[in-house]
């Protein structure tokens, strides 16, 4: 008994000290960036952070890299039409679940940039869901650049082989480009 009451406070720390570090690791993460250089409107979706915004030609948005817990897919969707609550259908990449997408289920196709942060590194790869939709590009200012311009690729950096494509976490800047 005496034993397990001293072991407490030791096991205490070693998890706040665990807590603490990956608050420190986390908060120091580069943010995404997403942008739009297609000449029509995309609506990018980060699941499963369940993020999802209207994007016109030639904007930005930038998203906080703390919300991926462990991995997220980034996708752009076509031909949508959302009321105010959010609620709609896209002609391509739609998640089925209105703006803000939770699923990567998807019902139609979606060229998708997938990343993992771990360890103070991203993990990122494009690989294609079902078919190509939109081409894009993924890159990583301290890591590989990866293309996915053309239809007719089955998986253009097939998602088991993304840890191949990594860069540092903090510092890098990671940027998903649609119609590069």
């Amino acid at each position: 008994m005496a034993g397990s009451a001293s072991a407490t406070p030791v096991l205490l720390v070693v998890v706040l000290a665990t807590l603490v570090a990956g608050a420190s690791t986390t908060s120091t993460l580069t943010p995404l960036s997403i942008t739009n250089r297609c000449s029509f409107t995309v609506w990018p979706a980060v699941a499963s952070a369940g993020l999802g915004t209207e994007l016109h030609p030639g904007a930005d948005w930038t998203v906080d890299a703390s919300v991926i817990h462990y991995t997220a897919d980034i996708w752009g969707r076509t031909g949508c039409s959302f009321d105010a609550a959010g609620r709609g259908r896209c002609q391509t990449a739609d998640c089925g679940s209105g703006l803000r997408c939770r699923s990567t289920d998807l019902a139609a196709p979606a060229t998708k940039a997938q990343v993992a942060i771990s360890e103070g590194f991203y993990h990122y790869g494009i690989t294609l869901d079902k078919e190509f939709n939109l081409p894009m590009d993924l890159t990583c200012s301290s890591g590989d650049a990866l293309r996915c311009r053309e239809d007719g690729r089955h998986d253009a950096f097939p998602y088991v082989k993304y840890n191949d494509h990594s860069c540092t976490a903090v510092g890098s800047r990671l940027q998903t480009v649609f119609c590069p």
